[in-house]
C-alpha cells in the first residue's frame, strides 16, 4: 500500500501508480500530479483516477476518468504541454494490453484548478476513423495504405511473407487468389513529441497496419496531431503522414 497525504477514506487497495510534479494550473508554482487506483483479484488496477495537490494552497482535486476506460496493467502519467500557454497537461496512459497492445490516453487541461479532458479515448478513436484509410492487396506482393480524405497513399512490398502468403492470399505466381483487404487499428499509440524543438508539443500516434489478423503487423501509420485552443480540438498535420514497413 502507497500511503500519501489525501484526505479521504480509501481502502487498502488503493495504489500510487505514478507521480509528477510541474505547474498544471497556471499560477507558476509546482503542483504534485498523482495518477491512483485499486487493485482487486485482477490482474489490472481498476478505478483510476487523477488526484492533484495544489502547490500553492496545498488543496486537493480529484479528477475521476470515464469508468470505461478507467484500468490499466501498468498505468503512468507525464506533464505536457500541448497549449501555447506556459501550463503543462496532464496526459495519462492506461495500457489495457491485448493483440494490439492497445492504450487508453487522456489529456487533460487543469489551468486555474478547473480540469478539461481536451482529448479522451472515444474522442481520438473517431478522429482516426474519419481519416478512411484503407489496406488493399494487389498482385506481385503489394499492399496499398490509403487515405481518400487526405489523398495520399503508400505502397508496401510484403513479398518477404511469400511463404506465410502463399496458398492464401496469393497463388505460386504471386496473384491475389481473391480480393482482400487489410485494416488499421483505430486505438494508436500516442507520444507527445516536438516537432521543431519548440512548445508547444504535438501528439505522434502510431496506427498498426494489420493484414490478415491483428498478428499479421504490416507496418505503422504515422500521423501528427497539434491542438487548437481556438477551436478546442485536435488538427492533422497532412504533410507529416508516412507509412513505416515492420
Amino acid at each position: 500500500m502507497n500511503n500519501f497525504n489525501y484526505p479521504y477514506n480509501s481502502s487498502q487497495r488503493t495504489y500510487i501508480l505514478d507521480k509528477q510534479i510541474g505547474d498544471v494550473n497556471g499560477d507558476e508554482i509546482p503542483d504534485t500530479v498523482y495518477l491512483v487506483g485499486e487493485k482487486t483479484e485482477n490482474p489490472f488496477y481498476e478505478n483510476i483516477k487523477v488526484i492533484v495537490q495544489d502547490g500553492r494552497t496545498m488543496q486537493w482535486y480529484v479528477i475521476p476518468l470515464y469508468a470505461k476506460y478507467s484500468m490499466a496493467y501498468t498505468p503512468w502519467l507525464t506533464l505536457v504541454n500541448f497549449t501555447n500557454s506556459n501550463t503543462k497537461e496532464i496526459m495519462v496512459n492506461l495500457p489495457v494490453g491485448g493483440s494490439g497492445a492497445l492504450t487508453y490516453y487522456y489529456v487533460i487541461s487543469f489551468f486555474n484548478n478547473n480540469a478539461e479532458y481536451i482529448l479522451d479515448p472515444e474522442q481520438f478513436m473517431g478522429l482516426s476513423e474519419t481519416l478512411g484509410f484503407k489496406v488493399i492487396y494487389m498482385d506481385n506482393y503489394k499492399v496499398i495504405v490509403k487515405s481518400e480524405k487526405l489523398d495520399q497513399s503508400y505502397t508496401l512490398d510484403v513479398s518477404a511473407r511469400k511463404e506465410f502468403y502463399e496458398g492464401t492470399v496469393y497463388d505460386k505466381d504471386g496473384k491475389l487468389i481473391e480480393p482482400r483487404e487489410g485494416f488499421v487499428i483505430d486505438f494508436p499509440h500516442l507520444n507527445p513529441i516536438k516537432i521543431d524543438g519548440t512548445v508547444p508539443y504535438k501528439l505522434e500516434g502510431q496506427h498498426d497496419i494489420a493484414g490478415t489478423s491483428h498478428a499479421d503487423q504490416l507496418g505503422y501509420i504515422v500521423l501528427y496531431w497539434k491542438y487548437t485552443g481556438q477551436n478546442k480540438s485536435w488538427v492533422l498535420d497532412p504533410e507529416m503522414f508516412f507509412v513505416m514497413l515492420e
